[in-house]
């Protein structure tokens, strides 16, 4: 491949068009709204909201606005300053010669003068970082202000947000997971750390490095490479595994399959495994740890098919099953609800 020469810059003040390409950087000081496909060889900066059916961008990826696209395609960093939708697939950590498939400009014949696709493709700037690890932003990362949505996420880069992230399958997250809330749909694969400043939501399986949970936590399946750790409840119709850690509920741990951890199982209430419970060896299970004594037989048990060994604290009681911890949940609401409505009604007398 001959030796690559960097393009001139681009910049418009607003950009709008039925598709648009430039192998250089690229500096939009306004909205840029393309109708079907964008292409930037280098690193593209918006300075308003990004609208458009497919976007490559090899370079970093820069919105202070909104990101609304079909399928969204960086190959290192994407900062946005709004909430990003993409109704396909958003990845990140794309090669040059990965998108250069997808767009099959790899099946092009080199020009005259002996220059391959790369040339009409990519900034060298861009190849140089990926030969040196040189990576702006971080390799892969996901960061926003608003929220993250999309069909199917493959982010080799951690994800931060300061809203919710609410994705259909997430196939792979190599570094954390950081949201004030968490909603997948189908599975979810991060190698890091999955934190949320409220509730985590996962219909299917959840594979994570380790999980902190601000609020409640409900999963298919769950299983952790380290802890496991909610201040609420922890909900499962699959296995609940910490293969490595400790397994921490503020308040209960319930789930139609099994529980599992190397280390310690603790609930401030109840523990309920419609299949078994497993502690490590030298370690324990500890059940109504911010209940009194007088409750556990009530709130503070603990029920699996045979009495778990290393049962530190709580009441074994047998045939408890998910339902069970469900109905509990109900009453509670329905107790709680009836209070707000005897404590607005004295207000109303008061005032």
């Amino acid at each position: 491949m001959s030796k690559l020469i960097a393009p001139v810059p681009f910049q418009s003040k607003r950009l709008k068009r039925k598709q648009f390409a430039s192998t250089g950087d690229v500096h939009i000081q306004g909205d840029l709204i393309i109708a079907t496909q964008l292409l930037v060889g280098g690193d593209l900066l918006v300075d308003g909201d990004l609208e458009a059916e497919e976007v490559f961008c090899l370079g970093k990826l820069t919105v202070t606005g909104n990101i609304r696209v079909q399928s969204l395609y960086v190959g290192q960093a994407l900062d946005c300053g709004g909430d990003i939708e993409v109704e396909f697939l958003l990845k990140t950590g794309c090669s040059a010669e990965w998108m250069a498939r997808m767009l099959e400009l790899d099946q092009a014949k080199a020009s005259k003068d002996g220059s391959g696709y790369m040339n009409k493709f990519v900034h060298p700037a861009i190849l140089q970082r990926d030969a040196h690890h040189e990576m702006f932003g971080g390799f892969g990362d996901i960061q926003a202000l608003g929220y993250l949505a999309c069909d199917v996420l493959d982010c080799h880069g951690s994800v931060q947000l300061d809203d919710v992230f609410d994705v259909i399958e997430v196939q792979y997250i190599g570094g954390h997971l950081s949201a004030s809330e968490i909603l997948i749909a189908g599975d979810g694969n991060c190698k890091g750390e999955v934190f949320s400043e409220t509730d985590i939501t996962v219909t299917g399986s959840l594979f994570a490095g380790n999980v902190t949970c601000q609020g409640n936590l409900e999963t298919g399946a769950i299983i952790s490479q380290s802890d496991i750790s909610t201040w609420g409840s922890l909900r499962a119709t699959g296995e609940i595994s910490s293969l490595n850690g400790e397994i921490h509920a503020g308040r209960w741990i319930a789930t139609k399959a099994t529980i599992y951890a190397a280390r310690y199982i603790k609930a401030g209430e109840s523990v309920v495994a419609e299949k078994g419970i497993t502690s490590g060896d030298d370690f324990g299970i500890l059940a109504g740890t911010t209940l009194r004594r007088s409750l556990w037989p009530a709130q503070g048990f603990v029920s699996a098919p045979t009495k778990p060994r290393h049962l530190l604290s709580g009441k074994f009681v047998e045939d408890k099953k998910l339902k069970h911890i469900d109905a509990l949940e109900k009453k509670r609401d329905t107790e709680l609800d009836w209070e707000v409505v005897r404590r607005l009604k004295r207000e109303s007398e008061l005032g």
